[in-house]
């Protein structure tokens, strides 16, 4: 990515960023080396922009180190097994890099793939770019890491998934001065993921069938037989009928659980319309079982075709629900889901008592599993505090087949 492609959209590089966010070590290293290497980029600029009479009293000596310098860490670049990339925002394509991963990855030349300032996003999966727009934006705007997962097209037409990272670097005064990042191909480790959720989705649905049809059928029979015997022994006026009657209620009850138990097992049914379907019975069990406002709003249809897909925002959803009344204290929810160009948004606010005084360094489990089950369907999870109290949960992904 160039300032060209930057200026073409109006993002504002002027603003402060805050600090940094803390690096994985992979990319700590990484980030390191491409900032030596822009210093060292810099110290060469400086040495030809001098003066005449000043160039001149520059010895080749001098110049040796820096170009050792820089032949160390592109080769230190050159190896890491990764993309790595990086782009000034003062200055033209010349002056950008991508490491020769990109080659091995994707299929471009590092010369193919930096004579095109927007190429990059041009190889985005079509279901990826409005969410790669605004996490991008806000990298800009903001200065936070941009940490997520795209889809992106080879020139052979597969399509491969990257782990993006991505940092700006501004100068002491606060102006842009590059951008760096690496994209790690998780392609494999997707497939897998992929695979083992589908085997454990498949195991769930076939236990809550079983649950359904087996032991749920079984019990019903049960309770049948019950209440005739019920019936009988009231009819010869034998005190044992109310024992009866006993045995009656309590296997009723456990139809309801087994039912219930099922449910949550396979809760959004296997069809379009079932994530809908499924938040707003969700949300209506909420209002009766906690005594809160619990809403769903969807002004239109938004139809998921995939099953995993559905019962992963679903999961989000009820953690995003169950967190804001159990930690937040809140008395109004409400569950939004949205869609636009391919592109779907599951929003979950509530008016509790928001983040902790005192937040903790690492994320809690329930956090990190909604985040997990986003990345999993190839979207990005967002939680932030609302001006007027409490917390919004945004869960941004890609959609097909939108009817």
């Amino acid at each position: 990515m160039t300032a060209n492609f930057l200026s073409e959209n109006n993002w504002g590089l002027e603003r402060e960023a805050p600090a940094a966010n803390s690096e994985t070590v992979s990319v700590s290293e990484a980030e390191r080396a491409l900032e030596e290497l822009a210093e060292v980029f810099l110290q060469q600029q400086s040495l030809v922009a001098n003066s005449p009479a000043e160039s001149s009293d520059i010895t080749a000596s001098s110049e040796v180190p820096l170009l050792n310098m820089e032949a160390k860490y592109r080769a230190l670049l050159d190896q890491i097994p990764a993309v790595v990339f990086m782009a000034y925002f003062d200055k033209g394509i010349g002056e950008a890099y991508v490491s020769p991963q990109i080659e091995t990855s994707l299929g471009f030349t590092q010369n193919e793939w930096l004579e095109d300032p927007v190429r990059w996003y041009s190889r985005i999966h079509p279901d990826d770019k409005m969410r790669w727009s605004v996490e991008a934006a806000e990298m800009f705007l903001s200065g936070k890491t941009l940490r997520s997962a795209y889809r992106v097209i080879a020139r052979d037409g597969r399509v491969l998934w990257f782990q993006c990272e991505a940092k700006m670097i501004r100068r002491p005064d606060g102006r842009p001065w590059f951008i760096h990042g690496v994209g790690f191909d998780i392609t494999e480790r997707k497939g897998l993921e992929e695979t083992i959720l589908e085997i454990s989705a498949r195991e769930q649905r076939r236990i809550a069938q079983d649950l359904h049809d087996g032991l749920g059928q079984h019990l019903t029979g049960i309770a049948f037989m019950s209440k005739v015997l019920e019936e009988k022994l009231a009819d010869k006026s034998l005190p044992e009928a109310e024992e009866a009657a006993k045995i009656v209620k309590m296997v009723n009850e456990a139809i309801d659980n087994t039912r219930q138990l099922a449910r949550g097992l396979h809760p959004v049914a296997a069809e379009p319309q079932g994530l809908m379907s499924a938040l707003r019975k969700w949300a209506n069990e909420v209002e009766v079982l906690f005594q809160i406002r619990c809403g769903f709003q969807c002004d239109k249809p938004v139809f998921i075709h995939e099953a995993n897909a559905a019962t992963n925002l679903y999961r989000i959803a009820q953690e995003a629900v169950n967190n804001a009344i159990r930690h937040g204290k809140s008395k109004n929810i409400v569950i939004s889901l949205t869609a636009k160009s391919g592109t779907a948004i599951l929003t979950i606010q509530d008016d509790g008592t928001g983040f902790p005084k005192k937040p903790t360094n690492q994320p809690g489990v329930g956090l990190s599993i909604m985040n997990y089950r986003a990345d999993m369907i190839g979207g990005s999870l967002k939680v932030q505090p609302n001006d007027s109290g409490g917390i919004t949960v945004t869960c941004m992904f890609p959609i097909r087949g939108i009817e």
